[in-house]
């Protein structure tokens, strides 16, 4: 009896906790989409909200990463749509899912599942509610760190795994080469988003650039193109 009631209590914490976060989301940004795939909509921050105007997010336990849909992140996304035979009926996941809007394109491009991992839990509260704006309902959301483990729960023979705006620096990004050299044995086919950051040298050898698309010019300053990429390591 004591177990059950332990359990109740954090399920109704847990619960209390995602509706405070919803509500910070709901409050914090604003519901738009990006000019290189407009049939989404996403809660995200502009220059109108307060949050983009400060240095940390008190609200919050970490920066709301999740509320930026990255170039990388827009690329992948565009390049599904355009390119649905590369989810359709498949078993998709999406590292580093952020705004889970790639979850959000696969689906509607018709993949069999999607599995949008971050290990940020308030990203997944925000995917979410993305997608209950977009009508998607086969988009489940992880916040394990998977790098560096296989990935088990994707058993279908050649699964897409999706890698937007993941290589930030170079430690990250030789883990991850560890980790997508481990899932190519396993047969799933690896789609990389980059923009030009510095830690995707590390991964390069091994890419095929496949699409590259134009940023808005009131969406980033640093970068101007982003690119789509297919890792092959035989």
């Amino acid at each position: 009896m004591h177990t059950f009631k332990s359990k109740s209590i954090v399920i109704l914490m847990l619960i209390k906790d995602a509706l405070k976060f919803k509500s910070l989301i709901f409050k914090n940004t604003i519901l738009k989409s990006v000019h290189l795939v407009p049939e989404i909509k996403l809660h995200l921050i502009d220059k109108s909200c307060q949050w983009c105007h400060q240095s940390s997010v008190p609200e919050l336990d970490s920066d709301p990463f999740w509320s930026v849909f990255w170039h990388g992140g827009q690329a992948l996304s565009r390049f599904v749509m355009d390119n649905p035979s590369i989810v359709r009926g498949r078993a998709v996941i999406d590292i580093g899912s952020g705004c889970g809007a790639l979850g959000i394109a696969s689906s509607l491009s018709g993949a069999k599942s999607v599995i949008c991992n971050d290990i940020d839990p308030i990203a997944n509260i925000a995917g979410e509610v993305n997608c209950g704006i977009n009508k998607v309902s086969n988009v489940l959301f992880n916040d394990k760190n998977l790098i560096n483990r296989k990935c088990r729960f994707i058993f279908d023979d050649r699964s897409v795994i999706f890698l937007g705006d993941m290589f930030y620096d170079e430690i990250i990004a030789r883990d991850i080469l560890t980790w997508c050299q481990a899932q190519s044995c396993m047969n799933h086919d690896i789609y990389v988003g980059d923009p030009g950051r510095f830690g995707f040298e590390v991964i390069r050898k091994f890419s095929s650039k496949i699409a590259t698309y134009e940023l808005a010019d009131d969406e980033c300053d640093e970068f101007h193109s982003a690119s789509v990429f297919k890792l092959k390591f035989s």
